[in-house]
């Protein structure tokens, strides 16, 4: 699995962070504790998935492509944890 250190984030991520009522602070706040990276579903757009909690203690899961920085991964759109999701964490 890859490791990553940060977060792409642009104003598109943004929006479909707002959408699942989460906030760009929120997910970028997940690096910093623990969190797994695993794969992502078959036949999505993001190969990989992170989970992980922000400060507050909410389980994120973030699906993540690659950019030209191997520690620096973007997000396509982020929410809150399904209970599969939380349970890998």
């Amino acid at each position: 699995m890859p490791r990553i250190t940060d977060f792409e984030i642009d104003d598109d991520n943004r929006e479909k962070f707002a959408v699942h009522g989460l906030t760009a602070r929120q997910v970028g706040q997940i690096l910093d504790g623990p969190h797994v990276v695993v794969r992502n579903r078959k036949q999505r757009r993001a190969l990989f998935l992170v989970i992980g909690a922000d400060y507050g203690g909410a389980c994120i899961a973030v699906p993540v492509e690659r950019t030209h920085d191997p520690l620096v991964w973007r997000p396509v759109t982020a929410w809150r944890c399904k209970d599969r999701e939380k349970a890998l964490l």
